[in-house]
C-alpha cells in the first residue's frame, strides 16, 4: 500500500458476534505482534517470524466475522511455501529435518512482500482495536 493511499477502508464490525474475552485476547495478541514488528531486532522477515508466534495461537472465532478472512489470509501468506528440509546428523545417520512452513516460506520471500504482510498485520490490529 502506498503512503498516499494509506487510509483504511471503513469496516462495520459486529462486536456482539464475538465473546468479549476472545475479542480482548485477539486485540492483545495482535498488539504484541505489531509491537514485535515495530521494535524487534533484525530484518523484516525475522520480525515477521516473531510476530507470527502471536498470530498462530489465535483462532478464527477470536475475530468478528468481518475480519476473519483478513486474519486467515495473513496466516496463509506466511505459511504457503513448499516445505524445505535441512540435513542433520543424528546418531551417526543423515536425517532430513523439516524447517517448518513459516521458515520455508520466509526463506524465499521478497522483502517487499514481507513489508506488505507486516502492513496487513498492522491494518488488522487497527481495525480490531477501533473504538465503536
Amino acid at each position: 500500500m502506498n503512503q498516499e493511499n494509506s487510509e483504511l477502508p471503513t469496516v462495520k464490525i459486529d462486536y456482539d458476534s464475538v465473546e468479549p474475552d476472545r475479542l480482548n485476547y485477539a486485540r492483545e495478541k495482535l498488539g504484541v505482534a505489531v509491537w514485535k514488528l515495530a521494535t524487534g531486532s533484525g530484518e523484516i522477515k525475522s520480525r515477521l517470524a516473531d510476530a507470527f508466534v502471536e498470530l498462530a495461537i489465535l483462532h478464527e472465532t477470536d475475530f468478528p466475522s468481518e475480519l476473519r478472512d483478513e486474519w486467515k489470509q495473513i496466516i496463509y501468506e506466511l505459511t504457503k511455501g513448499k516445505m524445505q528440509y535441512s540435513i542433520t546428523i543424528k546418531n551417526g545417520k543423515l536425517i532430513r529435518a523439516p524447517l517448518g512452513l513459516l521458515s520455508s516460506t520466509l526463506r524465499f520471500m521478497r522483502e517487499s512482500t514481507a513489508k506488505i504482510i507486516a502492513e496487513q498485520i498492522y491494518n488488522l490490529a487497527s481495525r480490531l482495536c477501533v473504538q465503536i
